[in-house]
């Protein structure tokens, strides 16, 4: 045998060996876990593709017997191969460790429902990984999906599924609810960068660029300087569309989930919260966008009884003139204050429009939080899911604002009423309590699926029989 078909054949065999542990490793993962649609597809292709990779190793050595001038050639998929594993074995361990009893599978459900009624997103899907690092991630996707075309050039058993998407949460904050309203920032990152590449682009996307450029461009004439001013304020836009963007679909309760976040990870001392850096505008300018979004979309009236340290914190930050705003290219080094002023009077009103383009109008959902809250809360006072049947059945965006203004506000009562008095003052039986109520609040978004479901299965059945009758 030829040495370069005995390498070859050594190669193929150890990749074939690899590629077989991934293809059982989700089998066996499916086989002993539930997982959300999103995760099943990913492994499914998973799988599919791992079929196609060990039929087309035979055949890549078949062919090197047959013709041995196409060992280059040869070399070349298996190296694309080896590339393209490796960026799904960082994706596969994460995927199946977020399983249904270690993420908050009904908040996840309902997130990918509302994303794909965001304009252009229609058939997109969210993958959850599970991380050891204490902080939300949308993992960038488009790479992975450039390497998979690469790959199906020569396995084209297996299609990478389009818009699919991957996010990642903190292992610790896997089963919690509250903490886990994040995710819909990191939903944010996964929409941008699905429509911001689109060919033709959107018109306020282009208005969004021409809004950066344009600004940018008056103030930097060095070419090198602008090109790394564009891409600071790049990343700034991002986090303020993310965050507008889940405050859309959403509303106060991501505002309140981000305050929290933010303060457990420290970035709301008086100093840093009005710090902008490279990757990320000052906390202080992030909360004056969420306040003006809310006073836009009239859910700040509709909180105004709210007493809460989050929302208090989220007031007080919005007030902070943006005079006191700084820029730090690093710890100690001083960026152009010129560059976060551009961005405040050029870019961000763009940023606000491009969000009223995507996302739909969030009038009726307010009104309808105002309708169902008093009942929500009179359920959760007595320890019972919310479910209404009548006309007020409660949305799933009214039982989280609802439920997490609760939270904030009346939760003390309802330890003292079940445990007795000073038991709101124990640490161990106040967390459990708040477990009790996230418990509470995702049963009610599942009945409240379930019976979203049932409807429009009856409107169809009773459309199909009128139109058979006619």
């Amino acid at each position: 045998m030829p040495d370069g078909l005995r390498d070859l054949l050594h190669d193929a065999a150890v990749l074939h060996s690899f590629v077989d542990f991934i293809g059982e490793y989700c089998k066996e993962q499916e086989r002993s876990q539930t997982y959300i649609d999103a995760s099943g597809l990913f492994f499914k292709y998973v799988e599919e593709l791992t079929a196609g990779i060990k039929l087309e190793l035979r055949n890549e050595v078949d062919r090197a017997a047959r013709f041995p001038n196409r060992l280059p050639v040869l070399r070349r998929n298996m190296l694309t191969l080896k590339y393209y594993l490796r960026l799904l074995h960082t994706l596969i361990k994460p995927a199946a460790d977020a399983h249904t009893l270690t993420i908050p599978g009904p908040l996840i459900d309902l997130a990918g429902k509302q994303l794909r009624g965001v304009k252009g997103m229609s058939s997109s899907k969210i993958v959850i990984l599970l991380t050891p690092e204490f902080m939300y991630f949308q993992r960038p996707h488009t790479h992975v999906k450039e390497q998979a075309r690469l790959v199906e050039t020569f396995v084209p058993q297996a299609t990478f599924p389009p818009k699919l998407g991957f996010i990642e949460l903190p292992y610790s904050q896997g089963p919690s609810f509250f903490t886990n309203l994040a995710v819909y920032h990191e939903i944010g990152h996964f929409v941008y960068e699905e429509l911001s590449s689109l060919n033709p682009p959107y018109p306020d996307f282009v208005a969004l660029r021409s809004a950066t450029t344009g600004s940018l461009s008056r103030i930097f004439r060095d070419r090198q300087v602008l090109a790394l001013a564009v891409k600071i304020v790049q990343n700034w836009t991002q986090e303020i569309f993310c965050d507008l963007f889940a405050i859309r679909l959403l509303g106060p309760a991501f505002s309140f989930a981000l305050v929290e976040i933010l303060s457990m990870l420290g970035f709301l001392s008086s100093k840093l919260s009005v710090k902008f850096n490279p990757t990320h505008p000052a906390s202080a300018c992030r909360f004056a966008e969420h306040v003006n979004m809310l006073t836009a979309d009239s859910w700040m009236e509709a909180i105004k009884d709210i007493k809460s340290e989050q929302k208090k914190l989220l007031e007080a930050f919005a007030m902070i003139p943006r005079s006191r705003y700084n820029f730090y290219l690093d710890d100690t080094t001083r960026g152009p204050q010129a560059l976060v002023n551009a961005f405040l009077d050029s870019v961000i009103p763009a940023i606000r429009k491009l969000v009223h383009e995507l996302t739909p109008e969030s009038n009726f959902a307010v009104r309808r939080f105002g309708r169902v809250r008093h009942d929500i809360e009179e359920c959760l006072k007595v320890g019972v899911v919310p479910i209404m049947q009548h006309s007020n059945s409660p949305d799933p965006v009214s039982l989280i604002n609802s439920a997490f203004c609760f939270y904030l506000t009346s939760l003390p009562e309802v330890i003292t009423n079940f445990e007795g008095p000073g038991a709101d003052r124990d640490v161990d039986i106040y967390s459990k309590w708040t477990r009790r109520l996230e418990m509470w609040t995702m049963k009610a978004i599942e009945d409240s699926q379930i019976q979203d479901r049932y409807r429009r299965l009856k409107r169809t059945v009773s459309w199909s029989f009128q139109k058979k009758k006619s």
